[in-house]
């Protein structure tokens, strides 16, 4: 194992844990740094590092039930395989590229009586467990939400997992990562990534480049992504009353090709419409529409709604309407002066 500074946090509240982790690059940023992650944006990444934005997300039931089948799963694994199981609660820093961290779910180490085959035991020392064989990446999907099963098809790995298991390579020297997802509908599904010097290279130089940025305070190029969106309004709620930019030519282009693109999308978005339109009157009523004798959409209302009419509490109640009301900042809209 490559040297590491050994930070142990069994005895972290979450909260400590989660500081710790914002010092750094960690397995679970890998994906996002080299943008593939579909739910946060480098843009988003760099904001959170950078404390430019307050972290809002708490977790979901996705996460809750994922850090609560943890170890089951792991035991699951264990068993089926007869592998030792070691669970080590540290954060490992690299001592080469100080940065990059690593916070292992476990690690598989040669079966003794100290860990047994079959079973999963804990670690908790500053040292190295003795005769370490890999590392252990453990995953659900489809639990408590449906999740994407597609993604471990076809003995694949998803790929921002697959760039979380080179960065916790890369940072032990433990080229041997294996992954125990439990998938919905499928149950354990185990994959062992190949490892490629190649891709562990470049890995190295996307995350340093990227904490550069988050320590120069320069931010990533933006994408289009609703997390990005998300980090820009947050950062720029509000307008300065009389403040104008005065863009040269380059930002007329830049607003050119956004008008462009925004009527581009208008007239696709009515000939969605129009399409849409046309296959409701066609199928009515109809719950299902198959072609051929093959199902290819469903049309069915959802559970009806209960809502507050406010205007009504305003007009019959309004020392409760006062009490309970709650001020959304308004948000701002990007459109043209004519």
């Amino acid at each position: 194992m490559k040297p590491v500074e050994i930070i142990p946090v069994w005895d972290k509240t979450e909260e400590e844990w989660l500081e710790l982790r914002k010092g750094g690059i960690g397995g679970s940023d890998a994906g996002t740094v080299c943008g593939v992650n579909a739910y946060k944006s480098p843009y988003a990444l760099w904001a959170e590092k950078t404390h430019t934005v307050e972290v809002e997300f708490t977790g979901n039931e996705a996460t809750k039930w994922g850090h609560r089948l943890e170890r089951v799963v792991a035991e699951a694994y264990a068993e089926d395989y007869s592998r030792a199981i070691v669970e080590w609660p540290v954060i490992l820093k690299s001592e080469e590229n100080p940065f990059m961290f690593a916070n292992l779910d476990f690690l598989e180490v040669e079966p003794s009586d100290e860990f047994p085959a079959g079973q999963v035991t804990t670690w908790r020392f500053r040292e190295v467990p003795p005769n370490v064989l890999g590392i252990l990446e453990v995953k659900t999907s489809g639990i408590a939400t449906h999740g994407n099963a597609a993604h471990w098809a076809n003995n694949q790995i998803p790929q921002s997992y697959m760039l979380q298991g080179y960065h916790y390579g890369i940072v032990t020297g433990i080229e041997k990562v294996t992954f125990a997802a439990l998938v919905g509908g499928q149950g354990l599904q185990v994959r062992e990534m190949q490892w490629d010097d190649s891709i562990a290279e470049n890995i190295v130089i996307a995350e340093s480049q990227f904490w550069d940025m988050v320590q120069l305070g320069i931010a990533p190029e933006v994408d289009g992504s609703d997390a990005t969106e998300a980090v820009q309004q947050q950062r720029y709620p509000r307008h300065e009353e009389g403040k104008e930019f005065k863009g040269d030519s380059v930002f007329g282009v830049l607003w050119d090709e956004f008008n462009h693109a925004k009527k581009a999308a208008e007239e696709a978005d009515q000939r969605r419409k129009e399409l849409r339109a046309k296959i409701i009157e066609t199928i009515g009523n109809a719950e299902f529409a198959s072609v051929n004798g093959i199902p290819v959409l469903s049309y069915k209302a959802g559970k009806d709604v209960e809502s507050l009419d406010t205007d009504r509490i305003k007009r019959e109640a309004p020392e409760i309407f006062q009490q309970f009301k709650k001020i959304r900042p308004g948000s701002r809209t990007l459109r043209g002066i004519k």
